[in-house]
């Protein structure tokens, strides 16, 4: 009997793991981790107010709904993007832009290796 060594019994095995992934929950975990790390690195770089009221830092939180994984601010939504971006009596402090932009091959790699891992099996 001759064999068939030309690699479609693996591929059709790999492609046969592959259906079977649900890419709605492989997409919705792997940007669930990837918001958990860089709510981590945000933290540090969020600026405190000197006045005693509620403080952006802790009202933020990732937030998983139907389709969509969010980090975003609690009671203070409204006023981060006046830190983030400045006003004409403030100036811009880009905590959130550049926590992203350092971090951004991090969250990268941490998306992709949590897809090819669920691949994989």
């Amino acid at each position: 009997m001759p064999s068939n060594k030309n690699g479609f019994s693996e591929i059709s095995d790999y492609l046969g793991n592959l259906s079977k992934v649900d890419p709605k929950k492989l997409s919705l975990e792997s940007l669930e981790e990837a918001a958990n790390f860089y709510l981590k690195q945000l933290l540090p770089n969020i600026p405190k107010s000197l006045l005693k009221k509620k403080h952006m830092r802790d009202q933020i939180k990732v937030v998983v709904e139907d389709n969509a994984v969010k980090v975003q601010f609690e009671g203070t939504a409204f006023y981060w993007r006046f830190a983030e971006n400045g006003t004409t009596k403030q100036r811009a402090q880009h905590f959130a832009s550049g926590t992203y932009e350092q971090n951004k091959e991090k969250i990268e790699e941490i998306m992709t290796k949590k897809i090819l891992d669920l691949w994989e099996g």
